[in-house]
């Protein structure tokens, strides 16, 4: 039986809250997962070394494609706000490419940028009123470079030259190669002319500035490059990471997840992990806090009429939204992806289990077929719950993070770190590999 019209308008509202996307705090969908009892909350861990440092530091912050780190990364900058900290948020993805090599030299400069655009976006102009591009021309000037040797000719924009015009940005580099150190020299008093400004414009009761430099994850190259472009960021911040801390800024750079794996030790990198619904032991017994919050987020996009309207009965339990929490992983991204193919599936309501079991295998769908070489790799991590990362070299680590990014393996913190693979692919693993087991000849006596 097709839907009323007015069940229609009501499905139609149900599948545009479940939109996956960045939301701010205090946004009536946002679901504070982080922030309930039990949950490790690795915003509040970078909040509170902001709180304990004097005047300026240095974070990486990190999480796989659909973990919400973006939304926390707001929640961090809304939390330092409320406190007095004057947050500027800067998107890496307006000034570089993510498919090419990115330098030191190239980094400061964009990092004098945007800072300098967030600025004036937070209505603070006429503190950096010497824009830092206008200042990056007398720069390259006055230390004799001619803007006609880097492809620069007077009235062209500098920020879009950078981000659209590799040679361009290969000019520039190599120019200043030799110059790091001054170049690092006049990047740092920008930096410090911009804060002592807003602390003027602050007061004494003014605690310090913060940078977020979001999406520099994102910079990962194209089939063709992505060896090269990697490697570029590997180095990045194995070799120049004492040149990105920034005098009396605390700075924080969200970072590709791979870096954890092949520079143990570096610095430390706070990775957003998935929410953890099952305990680390061998019949992955439930963990009661992620439940309560993966079903608090469900309730929160229905809503208490509307939950009841579409699964029959009040929340937030019921066994049909239920067994879509249980396959989903702990990941936002996979569990409105759910919600979402069961608003669409419904035709009477309230919903079927046939719905929901379609719903199911629509999600499954888009994780198959699975290689057998990755089948065995995966089949290890469920058992071990470890990495079992066989190298560090880039072939290994990049699979690794394709796992992680695709939410093949979900990475889980709660104090010591473990890995499991997505319940939505268990049985087709473990069938896999029993399957080429079974190939497998005995071996003789």
């Amino acid at each position: 039986m097709a839907l009323t019209p007015d069940e229609r308008q009501f499905q139609k509202s149900l599948f545009q809250r479940l939109a996956d996307k960045p939301l701010e705090p205090g946004d009536k969908l946002y679901q504070p997962i982080y922030e309930q009892a039990g949950v490790e909350d690795p915003v509040a861990l970078m909040r509170v070394l902001i709180e304990l440092t004097a005047t300026e530091s240095l974070q990486m912050f990190s999480g796989f494609r659909g973990s919400g780190k973006t939304t926390e990364l707001f929640r961090l900058k809304k939390s330092l706000e409320d406190q007095g900290y004057v947050v500027l948020y800067g998107d890496a993805l307006e000034y570089l490419s993510p498919a090419q090599e990115i330098d030191i030299s190239n980094l400061l400069i964009v990092l004098a940028g945007t800072f300098s655009d967030a600025l004036e976006a937070q209505g603070l102009g006429e503190i950096g009123k010497d824009a830092y591009w206008t200042r990056l021309t007398k720069y390259l000037t006055t230390t004799k470079v001619e803007l006609d040797e880097v492809g620069l000719k007077a009235g062209v924009d500098l920020k879009l030259k950078l981000k659209t015009t590799p040679t361009f940005r290969q000019m520039l580099q190599k120019k200043l190669a030799n110059r790091i150190g001054e170049l690092k020299r006049d990047v740092d008093r920008f930096f410090e002319d911009g804060v002592k400004a807003i602390q003027a414009k602050g007061g004494a009761k003014f605690p310090g500035v913060v940078f977020l430099f979001d999406q520099m994850e994102q910079i990962r190259g194209s089939l063709s490059n992505e060896g090269s472009v990697i490697h570029s960021v590997e180095r990045l911040f194995s070799q120049h990471l004492k040149l990105m801390e920034i005098p009396y800024v605390h700075v924080v750079y969200t970072v590709p997840p791979w870096l954890k794996f092949v520079l143990p030790g570096l610095a430390r990198i706070q990775i957003l992990p998935s929410v953890r619904q099952w305990k680390n032991d061998p019949k992955r017994t439930e963990y009661p806090a992620g439940w309560t919050a993966l079903r608090s987020l469900v309730h929160r996009r229905f809503g208490d009429a509307d939950f009841q309207r579409f699964f029959g009965s009040p929340g937030p339990k019921h066994p049909l939204a239920d067994r879509l929490i249980a396959v989903c992983g702990g990941h936002f991204r996979d569990l409105l992806l759910l919600l979402r193919e069961a608003v669409l599936r419904v035709q009477t309501l309230p919903v079927t289990e046939e719905v929901i079991q379609s719903a199911i295998v629509a999600v499954r769908s888009n994780y198959l077929p699975i290689a057998i070489d990755d089948a065995k790799w995966l089949d290890q991590i469920d058992r071990v719950r470890e990495a079992a990362l066989p190298s560090t070299g880039q072939e290994h680590v990049n699979r690794l993070t394709r796992f992680l990014d695709t939410h093949f393996v979900l990475y889980f913190a709660n104090g010591k770190e473990w890995y499991d693979i997505h319940p939505l692919i268990r049985e087709e693993v473990a069938a896999i590999v029993k399957r080429e087991t079974a190939k497998t000849p005995p071996a003789k006596a």
